[in-house]
């Protein structure tokens, strides 16, 4: 028998309203995520909404509001043929921004982009089209014009990285800077002197911050940098191994290798274990990671650890607070890595220290 009952409407904000005893206007700013709304209030809020099955319509809120309920996030794919590690990270940071965005009534729109000047097209496209109510992205060049043209705009947007410019906006970050020199000091105070720094290209904002962190602690111990063995590449496995072996074949090779990220150290390990070195023994590597991939490399190395996932998440929250109106000022968060000690990173007497 045909079933000619129409189906039962969703609960309206109104019925939200008297199901929590707040007002409609409070129900509503806790929705949108609004600085006025305290924490507690906007999360029993939420957790009502989701036990009656509330949902807004987001047309019709457009309508109203001038409002998408779109997050725009740009995502970098590389158009370089067979990159092994292209869009591994970047899942977890969707994961974060969308855990970020549960409960909100914003959706997540993500635009595949090429390069910096196709994010830069996409960034216009977004405010001059209307096509999302705030903008993610990362990849930030040290003279970063997506930046310039969102900040000059006064669009809501967080990026992941800081450009080199002073300029004010929010950001969520890693100390760049920092894991390069804790990295390298910590190899300087085990005895080595030959220490590769396997880093992204140079246009990148992270990429001289890590110079900038690695020159720092040679500084520091009042030696000679060994700026000779600073890699730069796309941070792929085949760039890693390759830089590893170049390195190798210097006049004065490196007896330690600090590396980027999770991908050129797969390259740099597999280059060292064609040369037969051994971690450990013939030559020690300090790693950056945030995928937590470097626990099952043979042997484990020693990791400066920071997940990735609580980068997306921060960035998500952020955006959700910066297009709900906060100053950009108070949403800016730079991530100290966790240190990781797998391996002793002691040259000691195993090899002969350099004079």
């Amino acid at each position: 028998m045909e079933n000619t009952q129409s189906p039962r409407a969703r609960p309206g904000i109104k019925a939200l309203a008297e199901a929590t005893g707040y007002s409609i206007a409070t129900v509503s700013k806790a929705l949108n995520g609004s600085p006025m709304v305290a924490p507690a209030t906007k999360a029993l809020i939420h957790r009502a909404a989701a036990e009656i099955g509330y949902r807004a319509n987001a047309r019709g809120m457009a309508l109203r509001t001038g409002r998408t309920c779109q997050a725009a996030v740009l995502m970098p794919v590389t158009a370089a043929r067979d990159y092994e590690w292209d869009g591994v990270e970047y899942t977890q940071i969707l994961s974060g921004i969308s855990q970020a965005l549960e409960g909100s009534d914003y959706r997540m729109s993500v635009h595949v982009v090429r390069n910096v000047e196709d994010g830069c097209e996409a960034a216009r496209r977004v405010i001059d089209e209307g096509l999302a109510d705030g903008l993610i992205f990362s990849g930030i060049r040290a003279d970063d014009p997506r930046i310039d043209l969102l900040v000059e705009s006064r669009f809501p947007f967080v990026s992941l990285g800081r450009c080199r410019k002073p300029l004010d906006y929010a950001h969520v970050d890693i100390d760049n800077e920092w894991a390069a020199h804790a990295a390298t000091a910590r190899l300087i105070a085990g005895g080595h002197r030959r220490i590769a720094l396997v880093n992204p290209l140079r246009h990148l904002s992270y990429a001289e911050d890590r110079v900038d962190g690695f020159m720092r602690a040679f500084r520091e111990a009042g030696l000679s940098p060994s700026d000779d063995l600073i890699a730069e590449g796309d941070l792929s496995t085949q760039f890693g191994r390759e830089s590893a072996l170049g390195l190798l074949d210097a006049a004065r090779p490196p007896t330690a290798f600090v590396c980027s990220n999770e991908s050129t150290t797969l390259g740099v390990l597999s280059g060292l274990g064609s040369r037969g070195r051994r971690i450990g023994v013939d030559v020690d590597v300090v790693a950056y990671d945030d995928i937590n991939v470097s626990a099952y490399f043979t042997p484990p190395i020693t990791t400066f650890y920071q997940p990735i996932e609580i980068l997306g998440r921060t960035l998500g929250e952020f955006l959700l607070r910066r297009m709900a109106g906060e100053d950009a000022q108070t949403l800016k968060q730079v991530f100290r890595p966790t240190l990781i000690e797998r391996q002793p990173d002691n040259l000691g007497g195993r090899l002969e220290q350099p004079a």
